[in-house]
């Protein structure tokens, strides 16, 4: 499996974090070492996750044949309806075959990976020619505007990724810690706590909150996690490769905030120039930050063909999936 296109949109309101967005320097200060973001963006209240995905599916799809793409995977935390797929009616706005399988995949940040691992499993098991991964997220709709912690650090975004057939053999680590629910979580607006009068009488200034629920992060519990799993995690794939980290050209973690991001960067002992970190322009779109990175990384022409490229996705759940590509 390869990647043959990526392209990436976000929407049009665009944020700048700078000094003055804080009560003084020293908050400022920190906010640049532990979180890193300069730009965020925030879309509109009529659009959803699938149109930001829909907007850079569109401009992937430019000389691409329809026909040829034989299934359609749309990874995001916010679907549009409880039925049917959002994958589904995607299909119908792209104007794809009636033979194109479709799917959800509500993973959060390691969608992205998961993604590419069932779309693997997809082109292994049948004869299918293309697979389109879209992605999409709208995590400012679920951020208080009152908590400082947050409201600096997620962005929205869409993704669109083509994925062919090719000899490449591909592997992948995965896993899942479920003690990591009380670290990261929107609990309201589900079937376990439906949204009761009482919590939609408290939003009323925050009518967003009463459509998606609050998003609930202990940063220090998910720093705590990331380094817990994602060392093991990282020396199990390089071990299911026959590599080690030295052979590994650049690795692409979930775009989360510069202090995990340079925490594993530490712990691995890896070069701080193999690590690709472009959050500052766009924030933790979940699970579009990996891709994002990706097609940042290859507008600056980072990647030469034949490198090997480690993407790991982890977060919400607590869960976590990486897997080594090649770029051609």
């Amino acid at each position: 499996m390869v990647i043959q296109g990526l392209t990436y949109h976000f929407p049009a309101r665009q944020i700048d974090i700078t000094a003055a967005s804080f009560e003084n320097k020293q908050q400022y200060d920190a906010h640049q070492t532990f979180v890193g973001t300069s730009t965020l963006y925030q879309a509109s209240s009529d659009l959803t996750a699938s149109d930001l995905a829909l907007n850079a599916a569109i401009k992937l799809l430019v000389d691409v044949d329809l026909n040829d793409i034989d299934f359609l995977i749309f990874s995001s935390l916010t679907l549009d309806y409880h039925a049917p797929s959002t994958a589904s009616i995607l299909h119908k706005k792209l104007g794809l075959k009636g033979a194109c399988g479709v799917m959800d995949l509500p993973l959060g940040c390691a969608g992205f990976p998961m993604a590419l691992m069932t779309a693997n499993g997809l082109f292994k098991t049948m004869s299918l020619k293309r697979i389109l991964v879209l992605l999409g997220e709208i995590p400012t709709r679920a951020v208080h505007p009152a908590d400082a912690s947050l409201k600096y650090v997620f962005g929205d975004a869409g993704v669109a990724v083509m994925l062919g057939q090719s000899t490449d053999s591909l592997c992948f680590e995965f896993g899942n810690d479920g003690d990591g629910f009380s670290s990261l979580n929107v609990q309201r607006g589900g079937a376990r706590f439906p949204m009761d009068i009482s919590y939609l009488e408290s939003n009323r200034e925050f009518p967003w909150l009463n459509q998606f629920g609050a998003l609930s992060m202990d940063g220090h519990g998910i720093l705590k996690l990331s380094l817990t799993h994602i060392p093991r995690a990282v020396y199990s794939l390089l071990d299911k490769y026959g590599l080690t980290l030295d052979q590994v050209d650049h690795v692409i973690f979930h775009q989360a905030s510069n202090i995990v991001i340079d925490a594993l960067q530490r712990k691995l002992n890896l070069p701080k120039e193999k690590v690709v970190n472009y959050l500052a322009d766009g924030g933790n779109t979940i699970s579009c930050g990996i891709p994002i990175a990706w097609a940042k990384a290859q507008e600056e022409m980072r990647f030469k063909a034949g490198d090997t490229i480690m993407v790991f996705g982890f977060g919400v759940g607590f869960s976590w999936c990486g897997s080594i590509l090649t770029y051609h």
